[in-house]
């Protein structure tokens, strides 16, 4: 989104438990673009691929979730 090593995720309606993972994840921040917040992190080591890979999940999931109600 900004950076080279930046992912871009869109998580809507957060439950209270992931609300609180974004907000301890100093690597997370937010992005308002085209009506919709979305939430980047910033991958700066190999370390950060695992995690990276965890949120790529979550927001998976979420848009599975949200699919299913629409």
């Amino acid at each position: 989104m900004w950076t080279t090593n930046c992912l871009g995720l869109k998580l809507e309606d957060l439950s209270p438990a992931l609300r609180s993972r974004i907000e301890k994840d100093l690597r997370i921040g937010t992005v308002d673009m085209q009506k919709a917040r979305w939430f980047t992190f910033e991958v700066s080591s190999d370390r950060d691929l695992h995690d990276a890979l965890d949120w790529l999940g979550s927001a998976y999931e979420a848009a599975g979730k949200r699919k299913k109600i629409r």
